[in-house]
């Protein structure tokens, strides 16, 4: 249940030099975009330099923070109260049960990992993410992504997926083999992935309905040659389909704006498409 706050009463019970330190952060824009996590709010802090994510939300009746800063509890630091302040700005709704990240069960096959990252110098730890970002461009667009660091007026991810299309659309020109098609679909698929780990916008989603499009043309040469292709044309079909869906959630679309785009790609579709995973649409 939703709790209403007394922003004047919060605001009076923060010590001075606390106050003083988040209305800087606030007077610079160093609380990024908030995140509603278990049933309290959290936002990256951009402090001299530095980033924390503070966590704050009622516990047990009273309002907690925690940051990456190490101040937890009450006694909220000033990264903590900048973001409840930003939050109260936005009219955002606290849960009177919340349940802070420390008190969130680490996944068993994170442990090893998140210890492992615990005992990394910071430094360590920016050179090892970097060296895997350089080998693996599916981390490298999520770490961008995360960092904020990639943009919508930034076309180069799109350019490049635009070459991909271009290359899987000509997979059965001059002499080819069916292999060639599964692989221009599994290289389709794997890109789709990379391409909608960007920040979501309109022009990736159109993106993505030209890749459905193109291998809904390709996966016709499977379904002819099925006693020798080794893809089945659903294994390319349901990642793109599902990568659709996603975007759509995360452009909060109006369900008949989706349901026009599902209309059209059914339309120029050879084969029949899987829309069931697509809910809240108006039926016909």
């Amino acid at each position: 249940m939703a709790v209403r706050i007394d922003v004047q009463a919060f605001h009076d019970s923060v010590p001075s030099a606390v106050r003083e330190a988040s209305a800087r952060l606030l007077s610079t824009d160093g609380v990024g975009d908030l995140e509603l996590t278990g049933g309290g709010i959290q936002a990256v802090v951009h402090d001299r330099g530095n980033a924390v994510q503070p966590w704050v939300g009622i516990v047990a009746g009273n309002f907690t923070g925690e940051c990456d800063c190490g101040i937890a509890g009450e006694h909220l630091c000033a990264h903590a109260v900048a973001v409840a302040l930003t939050a109260f700005d936005n009219d955002v709704a606290f849960s009177g049960a919340a349940t802070p990240p420390s008190a969130v069960p680490v996944p068993p096959d994170h442990e090893d990992y998140l210890r492992a990252a615990q005992r990394l110098a910071p430094r360590q730890l920016a050179n090892l993410v970097a060296g895997h970002a350089v080998r693996d461009r599916l981390f490298a667009t999520r770490l961008l992504t995360e960092a904020n660091m990639l943009h919508g007026a930034d076309h180069t991810g799109l350019q490049d997926f635009q070459a991909v299309l271009r290359d899987a659309s000509n997979a059965t020109t001059g002499r080819w083999e069916i292999s060639d098609v599964e692989a221009a679909g599994h290289r389709l698929a794997a890109e789709v992935e990379i391409l909608c780990a960007r920040p979501a916008s309109l022009a990736i989603l159109d993106l993505v309905e030209e890749a459905i499009l193109v291998w809904d043309d390709l996966s016709g040469h499977l379904r002819d040659a099925y006693h020798i292709a080794r893809t089945e044309p659903e294994e390319i079909t349901d990642p793109l389909l599902c990568a659709h869906r996603d975007l759509c959630d995360s452009l909060d679309l109006d369900p008949e704006e989706i349901t026009d785009r599902l209309n059209r790609l059914v339309e120029r579709c050879h084969y029949e498409l899987d829309i069931s995973g697509y809910l809240g649409l108006p039926r016909g």
